[in-house]
């Protein structure tokens, strides 16, 4: 693809504060519903346009390994509707909105080659969301703040009804020389969440060194302890795109921190690991991938079973060759259980932004990559030897390719 913009990032910033405690109520939208049609087994959501005038659409794609798939009279125009800050799960779309003048959450169903409404509530107690995590297939957990940063408030949802409850999480209270939190990784295993977060201060001055993990019980959403740490800095991910954190099959906890804009430049890419159960780190596993990957700086894990995750990092020779460039971010296969890499995969060097790039389906893993001089293609990869097969080619016509989903249901 040659036509390439920054993709649009309003979905963190246009937001506002109604403060409340539980709402709780349903609706049905059966407009542009059609429970016969067909339904697409992938998703692909590609933009068109120059930020701040852009137009997304999402494209249904039924097999990622073989074809093409085309905008051209194809696709969902659904700038109106949502955001690629979407959570995908069991075959619908689920859309916090924290805006202004649209405060709601959202089940979406796309079929037909339309985006429809199932459910929408009214949803205005956070100014934005930054992480989430599913307790079970029927339970959405999102993290955010309040207006000011200076509170850490949950929203629990039930997939099926939207019925919403709303809370504070009761952290320590943040130190002096700092004014805010900012929360990242979050995981659920074994009646716990661990949620990451970092004490912020006023820019450009830099976050708190070192980092926070709370051990929240749930449902009672009381704060355990806090497990802290100087091994690396910061939050890990911070956003809805693209995750920083896993739990594996045998329940244990994995979360990636590593530099971004309010740590140092020299914090390391660590993955640090919370045995089932535990709320402590587990002291025999410290997993220094940036060390493991050359000494590249890593933004994007993925955990695609058997112990194995693709990572997501800059390639510091494209940066170093090319300063300005924008297409510099790779990925690698890695072993997260044994603290190894498997191997750099040897792909297209991808816009390096924050994307959901990584689905698992059937027991394989596909990659999208937004390629600067070659097609663009899903990739097969093989999670054994890190070799990598093109699948379905992406035809042009459109600016950025922005995430990839499976909307097959596990149910």
């Amino acid at each position: 693809m040659k036509r390439f913009i920054k993709p649009s990032f309003y979905f963190l910033f246009i937001s506002t504060l109604i403060m409340g405690t539980t709402i709780s109520c349903s609706s049905n939208d059966d407009s542009g519903s059609d429970s016969a049609g067909a339904k697409a087994d992938y998703a692909l959501w590609l933009q068109l346009g120059s930020w701040p005038n852009t137009t997304q659409y999402i494209v249904g794609v039924d097999d990622l390994t073989k074809g093409s798939v085309s905008l051209v009279g194809n696709g969902a125009e659904v700038t109106s509707k949502a955001d690629y800050g979407i959570i995908a799960k069991n075959g619908f779309y689920y859309y916090p909105s924290t805006s202004s003048n649209f405060g709601k959450m959202t089940k979406f169903e796309f079929k037909n080659n339309r985006l429809s409404v199932v459910y929408e509530v009214p949803f205005t107690y956070q100014k934005s969301i930054s992480c989430y995590a599913w307790v079970d297939d029927n339970t959405l957990v999102l993290f955010g703040t309040n207006g000011d940063g200076s509170k850490v408030l949950y929203t629990v949802v039930n997939a099926t009804t939207l019925w919403i409850k709303n809370g504070e999480l009761a952290l320590p209270a943040i130190p002096a020389g700092y004014t805010s939190y900012n929360q990242g990784n979050i995981q659920y295993s074994n009646g716990k969440l661990y949620v990451a977060f970092s004490n912020m201060a006023i820019w450009p001055s830099l976050a708190e060194p070192g980092m926070n993990i709370a051990v929240v019980d749930y449902p009672s959403f009381a704060v355990e302890k806090v497990i802290k740490s100087s091994e690396a800095d910061g939050n890990g991910g911070s956003n809805m795109w693209m995750p920083t954190s896993c739990t594996d099959e045998s329940g244990d906890v994995y979360m990636m921190f590593f530099a971004d804009w309010m740590t140092s430049k020299d914090s390391p890419t660590k993955i640090v690991r919370i045995k089932k159960g535990e709320t402590t780190l587990d002291s025999s596993y410290n997993f220094n991938l940036g060390t493991a990957l050359g000494g590249e700086t890593a933004s994007g894990l993925w955990y695609v079973g058997n112990g194995k995750a693709i990572a997501k990092y800059i390639d510091s020779k494209i940066v170093a060759e090319n300063p300005s460039g924008l297409f510099n971010t790779k990925f690698a296969l890695i072993d997260i259980a044994t603290s190894s890499v498997i191997k750099k995969l040897d792909l297209p060097a991808d816009k390096g932004s924050q994307l959901q790039n990584v689905i698992t389906s059937d027991g394989k893993v596909f990659i999208q990559v937004n390629a600067e001089t070659t097609k663009d293609y899903i990739w097969e990869v093989n999670t054994t030897t890190g070799a990598v097969t093109s699948g379905v080619e992406i035809v042009g016509g459109y600016d950025y390719i922005l995430r990839l989903d499976n909307l097959k249901s596990s149910k």
